[in-house]
């Protein structure tokens, strides 16, 4: 008898056995977030953002304790709690709460940008816990952030341009450096902190430009930005001015008495001229509405996008867009430049 041959079998489907459970570390809630914010700064953080998560870990905590929530452990706060959170933001919370110069009463409700920034913060401290086994599932998971109304944003007009490097007496030391700070970010779209990290061997004077190291831009990516030969002029002149009073400073804007202008006093000095102007009772007069005037007139002049947004260190053109508002005026104006009727108005008639 022919030994029977072995005949293949289909094997038994196993279904997938998911991990075997395992208990997570309890960690309280300051130690939890010393142990975040300790490897985020080792991940290479930036100063700012590491304040951000701090002080929104901070707001959080507080509100627990106000509202009596018996929290210990991190892994102790759930969807709800972060929901009801959200909620006191977008209703309770009152503005300016804590802040160290504004003490008037003025409403309730944050903004949802700041409400977002929050949500932003609060998703990557638990997203970070789960990872480490100190929660079970990210109670911000199901979390959205709030949708932003992108078309607020607004640019000077050519007359408060005017009245604002107007306004500056360029008589003096103070005046002639704020005329060359207005008029450079005019003319670069640069934001504050990168324009105040400026140091003369930044500017290359064959090719106009000036390189931005990675360290000061938003990105961490360097770039070029072009320069017009009137702000080249404007530079120098304060440059020259510099060596003259302060010919140990390193940067190129400075105090009166020779120290790097910090955001904070720059901030200050641009809104005075909004004050004094008036422009400040239309459109805040900040380092961004300049940044946004420059990229509006930039497409206005005939730029296109896409070089836009390698001057403006966006990493996309939705950014750019965001950047670039439009007024009726400017609409009306480039509707009858370029209106597809034009070329068949002569035909037709």
């Amino acid at each position: 008898m022919a030994e029977e041959r072995k005949i293949k079998q289909r094997r038994t489907k196993v279904e997938k056995r998911a991990n075997p459970t395992t208990d997570i570390q309890p960690m309280a809630l300051q130690p939890a977030f010393s142990y975040f914010i300790t490897a985020k700064i080792g991940e290479g953080i930036r100063d700012r953002t590491r304040d951000d998560y701090s002080n929104t870990w901070r707001y959080f905590t507080n509100w627990l304790d106000e509202e009596n929530y018996s929290v210990k452990y991190v892994h102790e706060i759930t969807t709800e709690i972060c929901r009801n959170y959200i909620h006191y933001l977008t209703v309770e919370a009152p503005k300016f709460k804590g802040h160290k110069y504004i003490q008037n009463d003025h409403g309730k409700g944050l903004s949802a940008a700041t409400i977002n920034m929050r949500i932003r913060a609060l998703k990557v401290a638990f997203n970070f816990w789960q990872k480490e086994g100190f929660v079970r599932k990210n109670p911000m998971d199901n979390v959205r952030c709030q949708k932003v109304d992108e078309d607020k944003i607004e640019s000077f007009t050519d007359e408060q341009v005017e009245a604002l490097l107007g306004a500056c007496d360029q008589r003096t030391y103070v005046g002639f450096r704020d005329y060359v700070f207005q008029w450079t970010l005019l003319d670069t779209a640069m934001r504050m902190n990168e324009l105040l990290s400026l140091k003369p061997e930044d500017i290359d004077m064959k090719t106009r430009s000036v390189t931005l190291e990675a360290r000061f831009s938003k990105n961490r990516r360097a770039r070029i930005i072009p320069l017009s030969a009137d702000t080249i002029k404007l530079l120098l002149e304060l440059i020259d001015e510099n060596k003259n009073h302060f010919p140990h400073a390193e940067k190129v804007f400075l105090s009166c008495y020779g120290d790097e202008v910090k955001d904070t006093q720059m901030n200050k000095r641009l809104k005075y001229y909004g004050d004094i102007t008036g422009v400040g009772k239309e459109i805040r007069s900040t380092a961004h509405t300049w940044r946004h005037t420059a990229a509006r007139n930039y497409i206005l002049n005939g730029g296109d996008p896409y070089t836009l947004m390698r001057l403006l260190g966006h990493s996309s053109i939705h950014m750019t867009r965001r950047y670039v508002q439009m007024t009726a005026d400017d609409v009306r104006i480039k509707h009858e430049q370029f209106s597809p009727v034009r070329k068949f108005r002569k035909r037709l008639r």
